[in-house]
This record gives C-alpha cells, sequence and structure tokens, in this order.
C-alpha cells in the first residue's frame, strides 16, 4: 500500500493511525485512496500487539436501557470522534462485581480506554479487586475514568448528585412543600446514596424533617417505582404533599401509578425527578427535575483519558428545573 501511494511505511502507518495530525493532507490522500483500492483496513489485534492498546474507548453501563447511562455513552461518542477513537459498550449490571467480570473480559481487548458510568460501589472487598484489576490494565497502557462520585482511585467525572437534590429540596422548600417521600433505588449506590443525603440535608436546613418511615426503596426502572407507589396509594399516602424520586424513569412510573389511584400528580400531590434524561418537559404535568448534564460529563470523562497526569476531578454542575409537576403550595411561605 505505501508503494501504491509512493510513500514510506512510517508514513503510510501515521495517516492511518486515526487522531494523527502529521502528515501532508496531499500525503494523506493518496494512502487512503491506495488502500481503498487494496481493500486495507488496519488490524485492531496487530495495533494492540504493538502498541498495547487499540483505538477504541469501552464504555462500561449498568443498563443501556436506561436514559442515565444511554446519555453518558452518547457524550462518550461525541467527545470520541474528533479524537478518531471507536466507542464501544459494555454491558454491566449494578455492583462491583458486575463490573469485575466485565473489566477482566475487556483487559483481553485492550481498548486504549475504559469508562465507569456505575452508580458507585462503596467500600468492599469486591470494589478493592476491581480496582487491582483496573491497575492491571492501566499498568498495559490502558486508561481508566469513572462517571459519577469520587470513590474509584482514578481520574472521575464528579456528578452533581448531591449538590443537585440539595438545591431541589431548598426551592421545593420555598414553594411550600412540607412531607416528602423518597423514592429510592433498591440496590447500593454511592450516586443514590449523595442524592439521598443532598436531599434530607437541605431539607432539614429548610425546617423539613424526613423519617425513615418517608423514605422507599425499589428497582431504578418505571415498573419498580410503579409497583411501589401502587403499593404505597392502597395503604394511603398519609400526610405526603410530595413525592422525590432519584431518576426521572422512576418519577414517571410513579406518576402513571398516582393517577391510577385517583391522585392527579401535581393537583394533589407534588412529583419530581432527577436527571432530566427521559423527555421530562413531553410528559403530563412537565416534570420538575435536575438536569445532570450527563452528555457533557460523557465528553468531559474522554478528554480526561486522553490527558496525562496525576488523578484528576473534574465537576460538572447540576441544575434544578422546576416544571408544573410541583406548582406553590396554598400555604407557601
Amino acid at each position: 500500500m505505501a508503494r501504491e501511494a509512493g510513500v514510506s511505511v512510517a508514513t503510510a502507518s501515521r495517516a492511518l493511525s486515526p487522531g494523527v495530525r502529521n502528515v501532508r493532507a496531499s500525503a494523506r490522500d493518496r494512502i487512503m485512496a491506495a488502500a481503498d483500492k487494496l481493500g486495507y483496513r488496519p488490524n485492531l489485534t496487530a495495533q494492540a500487539t504493538s502498541k498495547g492498546t487499540t483505538r477504541t474507548i469501552a464504555v462500561v453501563v449498568s443498563d443501556i436501557e436506561h436514559p442515565y447511562y444511554s446519555a453518558i455513552a452518547q457524550g462518550v461518542i461525541e467527545g470520541a470522534g474528533p479524537a478518531g477513537l471507536i466507542v464501544t459498550i459494555a454491558g454491566s449490571g449494578y455492583g462491583a462485581e458486575d463490573d469485575l467480570a466485565v473489566v477482566r473480559a475487556l483487559r483481553g481487548l485492550s481498548p486504549q480506554m475504559i469508562i465507569l458510568t456505575g452508580g458507585g460501589h462503596g467500600a468492599s472487598a469486591s470494589q478493592d479487586k476491581l480496582t487491582e484489576e483496573l491497575r492491571l490494565y492501566e499498568a498495559r497502557g490502558g486508561r481508566v475514568v469513572a462517571v459519577g462520585q469520587d470513590d474509584l482511585p482514578f481520574d472521575t467525572v464528579v456528578l452533581g448528585h448531591r449538590s443537585g437534590a440539595a438545591q431541589l429540596a431548598e426551592l421545593l422548600a420555598e414553594r411550600g412543600y412540607t412531607h416528602p417521600l423518597l423514592l429510592g433505588p433498591a440496590t447500593e449506590s454511592t450516586n443514590a446514596a449523595e442524592w439521598e443525603r443532598g436531599f434530607i440535608e437541605a431539607a432539614k436546613a429548610s425546617g423539613i424533617d424526613i423519617r425513615d418511615s418517608d423514605i422507599h426503596r425499589s428497582p431504578i426502572t418505571r415498573d419498580g417505582a410503579h409497583a411501589l407507589i401502587s403499593r404505597l396509594a392502597r395503604h394511603g399516602l398519609r400526610d405526603a404533599d410530595l413525592i422525590v424520586a432519584a431518576s426521572d424513569v422512576m418519577a414517571i412510573g410513579a406518576m402513571t401509578a398516582l393517577r391510577e389511584s385517583g391522585m392527579e400528580p401535581g393537583e394533589h400531590i407534588g412529583l419530581a425527578g432527577f436527571g432530566n434524561v427521559v423527555g421530562a418537559e413531553d410528559v403530563t404535568p412537565e416534570l420538575t427535575t435536575v438536569e445532570l448534564n450527563l452528555a457533557a460529563a460523557g465528553a468531559a470523562a474522554v478528554q480526561l483519558g486522553l490527558e496525562a497526569g496525576t488523578r484528576r476531578l473534574r465537576h460538572i454542575n447540576a441544575e434544578p428545573i422546576l416544571r408544573e409537576s410541583t406548582p406553590p403550595r396554598l400555604f407557601a411561605h
């Protein structure tokens, strides 16, 4: 192919490496034309053997159908394009053991970068094993970036679960809500723990006391939240004037359950989600939520992975969005 294009093997190699720019445009055009004529495609396995990694990014997600993870993945894709990197999606579960199994498999595929998007894993033996496996991957030239909370010893894009939930609690208190129920995920998650802590602390500072009995958990899905709120509604929601869910998906499931139980969201009881990732403006009433800027977080993760240096944290701001599902209460102060 180099002979066909009239260039050296080294020049042809540089031109065919995504992201490399130090080849004259005229030479690159000849090389690409020769590659097309000869049907040449880069051998990723050979690249991994010679360089230690391939020009790929592996994004580890707990559930690609969940808008939270798909939004981050889309941001990674957008950030990877200008760098000439190919993105692959690796499905995992919701715990460190699940991520561990996936990372072990990915090490054999030698991606240039692994981006972890799980909700966090807390301190555990499983997390220690995951960290050890990722260190082995790094030793072979790979880069690791986490998106979520600062609980792994790698570059991290920190999301505003705690600050966003705190801001939301303050705004809802100003609107007159006094008896919220929290709807969180059933699985252990650092992201969810930060969301819960941020909301409860800010609510308390605003004069709202949230009891343990006011905190309920379900699978972090539409159906999980629907089943839980249906069950709670059958027994009465006591004096609750607000339901705050850990995700928009859960909030929408709760919205349907409330209607089926004879209560109109936004009228009989306020409802808020979190994440702004599922077209919250398209439901009725429009859903109050918190914008986490997940696509921006995904793109930022790629940039961290491309930059050399000591461990860094990059914070993405969260922005509460008040909509029709949480109108001011008559007794608002």
